[in-house]
């Protein structure tokens, strides 16, 4: 429901929109969708979240717990892979949008694949995401626990604002992320 074009990638908002916000330019910039920047040496590298969401349809679906599905066809509650899943999925190809054109709108290009990665972001976010989900992953696509080496990639799933009213803070020296709630809690 963005007041911008639907194919990927998106242009920014036009000024007309925001008004208020020209005068900000040290403050507000708008931005593409998908959005690459250097923020003080660190590559950032994010997108609405329609590329993992549509990706997730075409993922296999994982069961619950252990148990299987038996012979006397026992129900196993089956649940689509996470956002978290999908969005590591896309950095261990280096593409953004692997089903565009097919089911993701994008533009089509005959030279150069524009969601293709040339190197690997430092934080790849994206969001409209249903819950908060990090992970940090190496060089090779593994998960690890800490970003000792300057090849870890810090991938946050970003929830939506208007559902969970939370916003998520990432370090950039440490990749270490935060969640601030909004929420109003009243008893």
């Amino acid at each position: 429901n963005d007041p911008t074009n639907a194919n990927w990638p998106q242009r920014p908002l036009h000024s007309c929109l925001l008004p208020n916000s020209v005068g900000f330019v040290d403050l507000f910039r708008r931005s593409t969708n998908p959005y690459e920047s250097d923020c003080s040496g660190v590559k950032v590298l994010g997108s609405d979240g329609l590329n993992v969401a549509d990706l997730r349809r075409f993922l296999p679906k994982k069961c619950d717990g252990d148990d299987e599905v038996n012979d006397e066809g026992a129900e196993v509650k089956v649940s689509p892979s996470s956002s978290i899943d999908a969005l590591h999925q896309t950095l261990n190809i280096s593409h953004m949008a692997p089903t565009g054109p097919d089911s993701l709108p994008t533009f089509p290009s005959s030279e150069t694949d524009p969601f293709v990665m040339t190197s690997r972001p430092a934080v790849y976010f994206i969001g409209n995401c249903d819950e908060f989900e990090a992970r940090l992953v190496g060089e090779k696509g593994e998960t690890i626990d800490t970003a000792a080496d300057d090849d870890a990639t810090r991938l946050v799933c970003v929830p939506s604002f208007s559902s969970t009213g939370e916003v998520v803070l990432v370090n950039l020296r440490t990749l270490e992320c935060d969640v601030v709630s909004f929420n109003d809690v009243s008893p």
